[in-house]
């Protein structure tokens, strides 16, 4: 059978993801890992791109965040802003809710504006029913900006 995304890496080689994950149990990585493969064949894409996407992620100094069957890559832009990126494997209802209880914390520790690299229409859609504005990024190398 040919490897799935992350799946062809075994416990050991899955520990790149422990310090982006803040330390977590060996369960944690493997659960955020099904996530990633679930959202890679939903999203079509390749495993080995899927592969890529994440360790270069984690190699850039994101950190992620789950909730529920939602992950959120962070990356801290300076002064109070972050770029993120949502790997889900939730139903539209399921995400807009965890993808709140993700951006809350950030938005308590002073973060006022999200980047995205991509334009995702469930994603905008979820964000604007949680009163998040977004629009246009106001910088070149993001398609979306959203002010916390």
């Amino acid at each position: 059978m040919a490897s799935q995304g992350l799946d062809g890496l075994d416990a050991g080689d899955v520990n790149f993801l422990r310090p982006a994950l803040g330390g977590a149990s060996q369960q944690e990585v493997l659960r955020t890992i099904d996530i990633f493969n679930a959202y890679f064949d939903s999203a079509n894409i390749p495993p080995d791109q899927g592969e890529k996407l994440v360790q270069a992620a984690v190699s850039g100094g994101s950190k992620f965040a789950r909730e529920g069957n939602t992950v959120m890559a962070i990356k801290q832009l300076p002064p109070n802003a972050a770029q993120v990126y949502f790997f889900s494997a939730d139903k539209p209802e399921a995400f807009a809710q965890s993808m709140i209880k993700l951006v809350t914390p950030l938005k308590r520790s002073g973060v006022q504006i999200l980047y995205m690299n991509k334009v995702d229409p469930a994603i905008v859609k979820a964000m604007q029913s949680a009163g998040i504005r977004t629009q246009q990024s106001d910088r070149q190398e993001y398609k979306v900006m959203a002010a916390l």
